[in-house]
């Protein structure tokens, strides 16, 4: 049996434009415009254009109604003949007999099994937001201020200090007042982290995507390699910009855990990698459970199969695409076949992240930016 048939998928996969808004205080990567980018053969291949995430789920129709409340400027669609939401980026729903892996887990503060997708989620002004949701019975996951904080903020304007803080920087951490905006998590259907993240100049989009790495400047190298994307400019203090080299070396020192954050343990946020595609940019932290802290040492696995499937890119000249990344080795999951009007086919990269490509034509478009 195939994987396609296996999974029940006709393939699919997530977006995430971070070029289309910005956050206060926020986890989010570059906000750099996409551009196109050569990959090193006979021809120039144009930068893939990312279009939608792949959910499984066991209800499509309850998944859908939550991520409406949530987004009431999203609505109802579908996408190779599968249940979809559309906004600036599409969610697709693929239904499962049951409950699908990789959920969040509130009393852990992550997933007992991750992959290398973090979450989901939406740039807006988050100042507001508990009083709109409370209306629609969705409560904020608690953000964690510290190593012993029992209570958690629901959004991390609201913390005692301003920005990311360290085991080190906490107890000489400066006091702040409530800020406007910032990040805060929701736990939508199936386990599916969504976050909502942005300021008072924040464009609103539902389009936002992060992930973890086992090395995150050796991904972005990868991305830059195989998929044709760029690293961000290096922002010099005369204010203008140079083009960033590959990361050389690529492997990084883990820097300490920070909050706020969803475990008492701190997020690790460092070192990072971010690269910028032909709609927006994507960025990239390290894997969390390492050194006991989650009890053991555990690898990232497959996303194909888990609650948080696939990210897909919409590209022109699919045969090409396929006959270059089949030549360079890399993993193929799935061999072209139709998707809607168009065909698609889908890879793996060295960190277990299924990447649906989609040939542009004949693609449907998530709403305008």
């Amino acid at each position: 049996m195939s994987l396609r048939s296996l999974r029940g998928w006709g393939g699919f996969a997530l977006l995430a434009l971070t070029a289309c808004g910005g956050a206060a205080e926020s986890d989010d990567g570059v906000t750099d415009e996409g551009s196109q980018a050569s990959i090193g053969s006979d021809m120039e291949f144009s930068a893939p254009v990312l279009h939608h995430t792949g959910l499984n789920t066991v209800d499509a129709e309850a998944a859908i109604e939550w991520y409406l409340k949530v987004w009431p400027t999203a609505e109802r669609s579908q996408v190779d003949g599968k249940p979809a939401v559309r906004a600036e980026m599409f969610l697709v729903f693929n239904e499962v007999s049951e409950p699908p892996p990789g959920a969040f887990d509130p009393d852990l503060g992550r997933p007992a099994e991750q992959s290398a997708f973090w979450h989901i989620g939406a740039f807006a002004n988050t100042t507001n937001d508990r009083a709109r949701l409370a209306e629609v019975d969705i409560e904020h996951l608690p953000l964690r201020v510290g190593p012993n904080d029992q209570d958690g903020v629901w959004r991390s304007g609201l913390t005692p200090y301003a920005g990311i803080q360290t085991v080190s920087s906490l107890e000489g951490a400066e006091a702040a007042e409530p800020r406007e905006g910032g990040f805060s998590y929701l736990l939508a259907p199936d386990g599916v982290l969504f976050e909502l993240t942005g300021g008072a100049n924040t464009r609103s989009s539902m389009s936002h995507i992060h992930f973890f790495r086992e090395e995150p400047q050796c991904a972005a190298n990868w991305y830059v390699d195989h998929l044709g994307m760029t690293l961000p400019p290096i922002r010099n203090e005369d204010g203008t910009r140079s083009e960033r080299p590959p990361y050389s070396p690529c492997e990084a020192e883990r820097g300490d855990a920070g909050w706020p954050s969803l475990e008492m343990a701190g997020t690790i946020r460092q070192p990072r990698g971010t690269v910028v595609f032909g709609n927006g940019s994507m960025g990239w932290y390290p894997r969390q459970c390492i050194d006991g802290r989650c009890g053991a040492d555990r690898p990232l696995v497959p996303t194909r199969g888990q609650v948080l499937d696939h990210v897909a890119f919409t590209v022109v000249g699919l045969d090409a695409w396929y006959e270059r990344l089949r030549s360079q080795g890399v993993r193929i999951l799935e061999e072209p076949a139709p998707f809607g009007d168009t065909r698609a086919f889908m890879i793996e990269d060295p960190d277990g992240l299924a990447i649906e490509l989609i040939e542009a034509a004949g693609a449907p478009d998530p709403v305008s930016m």
